[in-house]
């Protein structure tokens, strides 16, 4: 009878979505999963990193690379700063009842608010402008409100954490008439770009002042590394995304052929091996046993999130440059080969930070991944110099080949060096650390 009991109230809760009290998870509960809601919000930042990493790569083939590269990370850092809040919002009350369903959905709206807005922020920086715009900010304040809302329910019903919500609803209303400021002053180009860098800045630094002097809410940490993961795994569908396009735009001019195959498979490679090497990375395990370390953690990956999706934007410049020809083999390998080892650099940083740990014996290992990419540099200004790519060209298309092989067997190099070696390192690492292997450390 008690088993019947539990399991109609279950389905009550899972059935019917009334007003529920909004006092906090446990930061402790072990096996918290991502639930639906957030899984169906994570899908429209799909559609963010995508209108940013095709702005980047065609605001690249018109060589327009500075003004593209500062909207590109004023974008990537708005889009993931909005979802970064929410998803450590919901890691602490997320309790799945219909204010929260509907605050969600608002917050979606905003995300391809945002989105729209992308277009004209590349087009106004190619311009000398500044990159934020009013529709941008109309965006991000849409997706902003509704977590003041949610903050100021959390204040009311979680007495213990009051302050600390209060806080961030402090924060974020400032921060939100600073950017709406930001976009409708008419102030010199200069003062506004520094100005969105402050407001940036203020934004990051604000909460980890509130939470070390109100303490902080109750985030589950092994719950925020699997949304993190998953974030990534969106991220890299960019890449994926990427190499189905240039192979698509490739084998429409020449059919396919051995180099349309081997670009296809070097760019999967690629996906591949940055899934691999991050997940090489326990953060899940660290996280739960030293939640401390997850601030830094998580501002690593606002840029983490942008360099993996800068390599799809790579593999889209290809697909301009076949088409279009109005980008060198060079170009090609720098919007490759940069992203591509920002990415393993950051990656490193992540592991870095978790095991507060710098070891430098990975640094050869380093040099070993980045000796294929600077290769792919090199091949590149040598090749056809200062010419567009032409696939008529004899040579054109297995220098193109060999360009995106040798990034593929850059990303490699990191796993196969990491499952033979480097994994030692982690083990080690992970032994020193009292607060992981001690025997308190769970």
């Amino acid at each position: 009878m008690t088993d019947s009991t539990d399991l109609t109230a279950q389905l009550r809760r899972e059935l019917r979505h009334r007003i529920r009290p909004m006092r906090g998870r446990d930061p402790n509960e072990r096996d918290r999963t991502t639930t639906p809601l957030e899984l169906l919000y994570d899908l429209t930042y799909v559609v963010a990193f995508a209108v940013a990493s095709d702005q980047l790569a065609e605001q690249l083939a018109h060589g327009d690379v500075w003004p593209a590269i500062g909207a590109y990370l004023f974008a990537i850092w708005a889009v993931s700063w909005a979802w970064l809040n929410f998803t450590w919002f919901s890691s602490a009350y997320e309790n799945d009842d219909v204010f929260l369903r509907l605050a969600t959905i608002v917050q979606m709206i905003g995300v391809i608010v945002l989105a729209y807005g992308l277009p004209v922020s590349f087009e106004s920086a190619a311009h000398g402008e500044s990159p934020n715009n009013l529709l941008m900010v109309i965006g991000y304040v849409v997706m902003r409100i509704p977590l003041i809302a949610l903050w100021l329910r959390a204040a009311q019903q979680d007495p213990e954490h009051r302050d600390n919500a209060i806080s961030f609803v402090i924060i974020t209303s400032i921060a939100q008439i600073g950017w709406v400021l930001s976009a409708v002053l008419p102030l010199p180009t200069v003062v506004t770009v520094v100005a969105l860098v402050l407001l940036a800045f203020a934004e990051m630094i604000a909460p980890v002042v509130a939470n070390r002097r109100f303490g902080r809410t109750p985030w589950n940490a092994g719950h925020l590394a699997e949304r993190f993961s998953l974030l990534t795994l969106i991220t890299i569908g960019e890449v994926i995304a990427g190499t189905t396009a240039a192979v698509g735009a490739l084998t429409g001019e020449t059919g396919w052929t051995i180099e349309a195959v081997l670009i296809a498979a070097s760019g999967l490679l690629i996906a591949a091996a940055v899934w691999w090497t991050y997940f090489l990375v326990p953060s899940r395990l660290i996280l739960e046993r030293r939640p401390e370390r997850a601030f830094a953690w998580r501002y690593v990956h606002l840029a983490l999130f942008g360099s993996i999706a800068a390599i799809g934007a790579g593999l889209h410049l290809t697909t301009i440059a076949v088409n279009e020809g109005e980008v060198s083999l060079l170009g090609i390998a720098l919007a490759l080969a940069v992203p591509l080892a920002t990415t393993i650099v950051l990656i490193f940083l992540v592991w870095s930070v978790l095991l507060r740990s710098f070891d430098a014996t990975h640094l050869p290992l380093l040099l070993l991944t980045l000796t294929p990419l600077a290769a792919a540099v090199v091949l590149g200004a040598v090749a056809f110099p200062g010419e567009a790519l032409d696939l008529e060209q004899p040579g054109a298309t297995t220098a193109l080949s060999a360009i995106i092989g040798l990034v593929a067997l850059g990303a490699i190099v990191e796993v196969v060096g990491h499952e033979r070696v480097g994994f030692r390192h982690t083990l080690e690492a992970w032994r020193k650390d009292p607060g992981l292997a001690g025997p308190g450390a769970g």
